[in-house]
């Protein structure tokens, strides 16, 4: 198990994950990112270089993610019980609105509505 970080993964971007200290690095030293590819292919990265550029591309995107930081437990202990629950959100709210203006406005058809009277 302790070996585990020392061991080359099998998937590819496994390998690549497994060296972005060292990819990194290269970057930071100013080497080109061709330049970094044709230096893991040298040391058995077998990918191409369009989607070496994608993991690259993806770990990127990982590690700008801000990490979400569970709440303590003292704040969740303090809460006020009143705010325990979250407000419900309500995604017809706004068409029962648009429903009393007409109806306040006079005008009373409702083409969704079940109960129509029929003129015989």
């Amino acid at each position: 198990m302790r070996s585990l970080p020392w061991t080359q993964p099998a998937t590819k971007i496994g390998q690549v994950t497994w060296a972005w200290g060292e990819i990194e690095a290269g970057l930071a030293a100013g080497m080109k990112l061709k330049e970094v590819w044709e230096a893991a292919k040298k040391d058995g990265l077998d990918t191409s270089y369009a989607q070496f550029r994608v993991y690259i591309s993806r770990l990127r995107h990982r590690r700008q993610r801000p990490i979400a930081t569970p709440l303590p437990l003292s704040v969740l202990n303090n809460a006020d019980p009143s705010c325990a629950t979250a407000p419900q959100s309500d995604p017809f709210r706004n068409l029962r609105e648009q429903r009393e203006k007409k109806k306040q406005a006079g005008f009373e058809y409702d083409p969704f509505s079940i109960n129509k009277n029929l003129i015989d």
